[in-house]
């Protein structure tokens, strides 16, 4: 037998990346050198101990106890189960697929689908729909159109999926970076298992020199040895047979394993601390997973949740909420706002001498069941307000593509190129179309259609001419607006970055409400409403830590609630609200 058929030489390459080519024949894009890279993906969550610990308690912080509301999706489902699957999707692929289902006039349900089952075209417009993409003879088993209100007919696919950098035709998980430490963590796993202890790898090599065997009688000598000479500890040699009956059989002596406990100790360590970053993960027991030299206390974890919490797990349930709240209107759901009921690390107890060192005094207070309005002037008369005067921008900054009240819209964000692409065609079918008639006919608010067809004027893709017919009051000017290029070659030319578009949130009066209302105006509202801070605009990160220094949600509560007396029945008691703001930086 020549060296060549003994030995096996084991190669370690860079963990798989995603490679995108077009099925021309179909249309779709295959997903991996294999078209499996979703399946690569599912492995890796699978295999990794440390992989898999991180998200499924990423998972169990996003969805955390369940929501608010009795918004059902399905038939069999609870909005708690299907956000689940959302999320977990969303923390291994970085995307979800969602099957939505039309019913007369309104959707009808919504149903998660396995990430691994979809592929896409390059715009993300139509979606092939397979059990197992990896067996090439079987045949695609539906194509579906994206989601589209405009369009309520059928079962349409709702593509999520989070922005990153050089945009791709599928998602990438937040983890990316942290592939290969994913993927060594596995291998280093079986190398453990064989060799992390001397008794797990060959330490002696018995050569016999009576001839070489068939490999039947290799077996059965093999068979012989191992019950012989092996216990509990594993096999601890390794046979070579060679032909020389002039020498006796020898036994040498391997050594020690390449590894020893220490250099596992290092590579675990170092393994561990990049798959811990590629997650964002800064306090490791929150997740259950234990790490030397730490103890994890209450307090550490406590502290770990927080941030963890405002640097990862609000913006995720601030995007969910967001998501099923608009998609609930299409139900013409009318019921209570849907909104994550928060969990907390499993194990984390106050003593009471503890919750009074921190809480806020008016959250004792109300706890006690007293009226709070009672006590908000004290509390907020010696507060500093000039604390929060770095905080928002002036609204002039930004072009406001759309505002809405906080969860009270019944669409989705906009697709802005489709709006685009929408008012074109209307133009070129009427060149003396108004923006009023557009805005109308498209159910979008005007002033968001005005500033389109500005941009698209400046951008040289519609020429206008006035026209002036009559004379003095009789006058009046007729606009035409013509497109420069064919429709279909404009429509590639407009597609924006999705890097431009913002969110951010302004303070505003409600309905009925106005400045003159502002001298019977609890202390904040005053503040928000000053002269030099009405119209600003703020990032949800600068509300929380607004509400951080005041001791309470001013994005729950803003300028406070109040009490009914007699009862535990709280509600907000402030005449103005958040309005989300669709918005790109001038």
């Amino acid at each position: 037998m020549s060296l060549e058929n003994q030995f096996m030489l084991v190669q370690f390459a860079e963990a798989k990346q995603p490679e995108y080519r077009e099925k021309k024949s179909e249309g779709y894009y295959e997903y991996g050198h294999k078209n499996d890279y979703p399946n690569y993906l599912v492995e890796l969550f699978n295999k990794s101990a440390k992989h898999n610990a991180i998200i499924r308690n990423k998972v169990h912080y996003i969805t955390g106890n369940g929501w608010t509301g009795d918004f059902k999706p399905n038939r069999s489902e609870s909005l708690y189960d299907l956000s689940r699957k959302v999320s977990t999707d969303i923390e291994i692929f970085g995307g979800a697929y969602i099957e939505v289902i039309w019913g007369i006039g309104r959707v009808a349900e919504m149903w998660h689908i396995d990430y691994t089952k979809i592929r896409t075209n390059k715009d993300n417009t139509q979606f092939w729909y397979k059990e197992d993409w990896k067996d090439s003879r079987s045949k695609i088993e539906g194509i579906y159109p994206a989601f589209n209100p405009n369009v309520p007919e059928g079962k349409q696919i709702l593509y999520v999926k989070e922005y990153r950098p050089d945009y791709r035709i599928y998602s990438l998980p937040g983890y990316y970076g942290a592939l290969n430490w994913v993927e060594s963590d596995i291998e280093v796993s079986k190398h453990v298992l064989g060799n992390a202890k001397t008794g797990f790898s060959a330490s002696k090599l018995i050569t016999l020199p009576n001839g070489e065997p068939s490999p039947e009688e290799q077996r059965v000598i093999h068979n012989k040895f191992k019950n012989t000479y092996t216990g509990s500890d594993g096999i601890k040699y390794m046979l070579s047979f060679v032909n020389d009956a002039s020498r006796k059989p020898l036994v040498d002596d391997l050594g020690q394993s390449d590894l020893s406990r220490e250099d596992f100790s290092i590579v675990d360590e170092l393994i561990q601390t990049n798959i811990f970053s590629g997650h964002q993960v800064t306090t490791p027991s929150i997740f259950g997973i234990a790490v030397a030299g730490q103890l994890g206390t209450r307090t550490e974890m406590r502290d770990g949740y927080e941030i963890f919490k405002n640097t990862y797990v609000n913006s995720k349930q601030m995007f969910l909420e967001t998501l099923f709240n608009d998609m609930s209107k299409y139900y013409q759901y009318t019921g209570e706002e849907l909104k994550i009921i928060p969990t907390e690390p499993i194990g984390i107890e106050f003593s009471e001498a503890t919750i009074v060192s921190v809480a806020p005094r008016d959250w004792i207070i109300e706890k006690l069941g007293i009226d709070m309005s009672k006590y908000q002037p004290q509390q907020f008369s010696e507060f500093d307000w000039s604390q929060f005067d770095g905080f928002g921008e002036p609204a002039d900054r930004f072009n406001v593509w759309k505002k809405k009240q906080v969860f009270e819209d019944v669409e989705l964000f906009a697709d802005v190129t489709q709006l685009q692409s929408d008012i074109l065609d209307l133009i070129s079918k009427d060149k003396r179309i108004t923006p009023e008639v557009i805005a109308d006919t498209l159910k979008e608010d005007v002033g968001v259609v005005k500033r389109i067809i500005g941009t698209l004027t400046e951008r040289g893709f519609l020429s206008v001419k006035e026209t002036s017919i009559g004379e003095g009051i009789d006058e009046n000017i007729i606009i035409e607006r013509q497109l420069t290029e064919p429709l279909k070659d404009i429509v590639e030319k407009v597609k924006p970055k999705t890097t431009e578009f913002l969110i951010r949130y302004s303070y505003e009066w409600k309905q009925g409400f106005n400045n003159s209302d502002t001298p019977s105006s609890r202390p904040f509202c005053k503040y928000m409403m000053d002269k030099k801070r009405q119209g600003q605009m703020y990032s949800r990160s600068e509300i929380e830590q607004m509400s951080a220094r005041l001791g309470y949600s001013v994005w729950d509560r803003l300028g406070g609630w109040y009490t009914e007396p007699g009862t535990n029945k709280h509600s907000i008691s402030c005449r103005h609200e958040w309005k989300s703001n669709i918005v790109t930086r001038k």
